[in-house]
């Protein structure tokens, strides 16, 4: 049976790039439909128009014969779902039952666990940098900070350590010693730790070590040209 149609709607600066690298590493045929975010760091209306929530990534997959379309949304979702129907070969699976469950953890706790205290920490440091006045500028520092330092900086570090160590236990990898899903859905948010100044690479050599990897990868060179050409677009 021929797989459907794989349509991406992909979001400048959002988590897309994670689909492109799975896409790539599965050497699967797909289209991109590219967004811009408005001024405000919001992503346009249009996407409502393909799922009710307007956000990206989105995967629109179109059957070849009937034309008949389904939306599949969250990044976890996603993943679970195109490794379950279109991984024919084997590329990125576990063949041991413990570790492919294993996997299947990975993918909610990127989005779950990972990723809350990320954002709190994002939006903690965005709003440090908003152009406002004195002193207004001073009290939000301090309470975005006592925020930081009472909560999201804390759990942040804890969900980093847990990583590591996970890789640490798996010869570079998340799961069983080999490439996953995992690693591809995780790479994002430890990527973004680092290149907001959350932790130091120095700090965390099996994190580091994982996502260099994961750079020197056909698919992810591939994917990373296409993400980067997209953001380029005016």
């Amino acid at each position: 049976m021929a797989l459907p149609l794989i349509r991406v709607h992909w979001l400048n600066d959002s988590r897309a790039f994670r689909v492109l690298f799975l896409l790539e590493q599965l050497k699967l045929d797909y289209e991109i439909v590219s967004y811009r975010r408005d001024e405000d760091f919001r992503a346009p209306a249009e996407l409502k128009k393909v799922h009710p929530l307007g956000r990206a990534p989105l995967i629109e997959l179109e059957d070849r014969s009937t034309g008949k379309k389904k939306v599949l949304a969250e990044s976890g979702y996603i993943f679970q779902y195109i490794l379950s129907h279109f991984d024919t070969d084997g590329v990125l699976k576990n063949n041991d039952p413990d570790m492919a469950e294993k996997i299947q953890y990975y993918l909610y706790y990127a989005e779950g666990s990972l990723h809350p205290p990320l954002t709190v920490e994002f939006v903690l440091l965005m709003a440090r940098k908003a152009p406002v006045p004195f002193p207004i500028s001073y009290l939000v520092g301090m309470v975005t900070r006592k925020i930081s330092s009472k909560y999201s900086a804390g759990e942040l570090k804890n969900q980093i350590d847990y990583v590591e160590a996970e890789i640490a236990k798996n010869q570079g990898f998340l799961v069983g010693g080999k490439l996953s899903g995992a690693d591809i859905l995780i790479s994002y948010p430890l990527m973004s730790v680092f290149d907001l100044g959350l932790a130091q690479k120095k700090d965390y050599p099996n994190i580091s070590k994982l996502l260099d990897n994961l750079s020197t990868l056909d698919s992810y060179a591939s994917a990373k040209k296409k993400d980067e050409s997209l953001a380029s677009d005016d």
